[in-house]
């Protein structure tokens, strides 16, 4: 049995592929196996897959035979995998020659189900020009049980270590005891985050290396969180709702109420900056404001703002304040021109 199964979800990825998954055969632990599922890809990637099964007996290729997006590539991925660990690399992204043997190392040092590591994220245009580079800012290694994680959740969510996937390796048996397999509906984003706030309510021992081993480029041709689609929309609620269960979990002191509320302003904020106020969105502004009713509708999104709260909430994010009044007292146009003014001061330009 390899000790990391890695998986590649691979739609028309022709001209980074080769170079993705040479990372992943340069890696200093060689007792792994790849697994490249090509998705219906309508360029060269088949036969790219194929050639570098090929060179290299620790690949396997999967041919779908029909297109499921990157969850379902995923999912069949997983379904096949023999590792003790699975680990996933986009097809256009890369490891760090050691990604896989020191997190492995400390998965097993730790009896880990989960080791989540540092990542570098590097924006590029459509002619790969790099525009930006941002790297997480992690400080030293930790580590949590099932009675401590909680109280480390909003540390972890705070850092990026909850959303996204590819900068973790998992235990390969706890997402098949307890089905956490991704939900095959996302098909535009947020499968990661529900991926990963399943899991975490799933682990048992969670590690945290604070070095960076993933590179991840965002691409203006393709990244889809650059792109405007409803189900989009609809996936950040459905995980909303997966991390909601988290909440449930917690003692609900005003600092956590406060912590929450945080948490449900950011999903709002970032469906309006990246979903309702794209360009190619064709909501008036009349039901974008309305839909801030909508969000309210969902009981797990809908909170109210007691004293207690407020005083926290102002002591942990002041900024947060006027929003929240505005969204828990159903003024729902003042609300709205928070977030657009927000939207204006702080919108990411390609």
């Amino acid at each position: 049995m390899p000790k990391v199964s890695v998986i590649v979800p691979v739609y028309n990825g022709e001209q980074y592929l080769t170079e993705a998954v040479g990372s992943i055969r340069k890696q200093t632990m060689t007792d792994i196996e790849i697994i490249l599922v090509n998705d219906q890809s309508t360029d060269n990637s088949a036969e790219i897959c194929d050639q570098l099964k090929n060179e290299d007996d620790r690949i396997k290729v999967i041919h779908l035979e029909k297109n499921l997006g990157i969850c379902g590539a995923r999912n069949r991925g997983m379904s096949e995998a023999e590792g003790e660990y699975v680990a996933f690399c986009d097809n256009d992204d890369f490891f760090l020659t050691t990604l896989i043997e020191d997190n492995y190392s400390i998965a097993k040092k730790t009896e880990a189900d989960m080791v989540k590591f540092g990542r570098k994220l590097i924006d590029v245009d459509s002619n790969d020009k790099v525009l930006r580079e941002k790297e997480t800012p992690l400080k030293k290694a930790s580590g949590f049980n099932e009675q401590t994680k909680m109280d480390h959740y909003f540390y972890m969510k705070s850092k990026g270590l909850l959303m996204n996937v590819w900068n973790g390796i998992y235990r390969l048996a706890l997402i098949k005891e307890e089905n956490i397999f991704f939900n095959e509906f996302m098909r535009y984003g947020s499968e990661d985050a529900d991926f990963s706030y399943r899991y975490f309510m799933a682990a048992k021992t969670i590690a945290v290396n604070p070095k960076a081993y993933y590179i991840h480029y965002r691409r203006d041709a393709s990244s889809t969180s650059r792109k405007f689609n409803e189900n989009k929309i609809e996936s950040m609620m459905l995980a909303s709702r997966s991390e909601a269960e988290i909440f449930d979990r917690m003692e609900k002191t005003p600092e956590v109420k406060a912590r929450i509320i945080i948490e449900i302003n950011k999903l709002i904020m970032n469906m309006y900056t990246q979903q309702l106020f794209h360009r190619d969105n064709p909501m008036t502004v009349k039901e974008k404001v309305s839909f801030l009713n909508t969000v309210k509708k969902n009981e797990h999104l809908n909170y109210y703002l007691d004293k207690e709260t407020k005083k926290e909430l102002a002591k942990i994010k002041r900024k947060h304040l006027p929003f929240s009044l505005a969204f828990s007292n159903n003024w729902m146009m003042l609300a709205y021109v928070i977030l657009k003014g927000q939207f204006m001061l702080n919108n990411e330009k390609w």
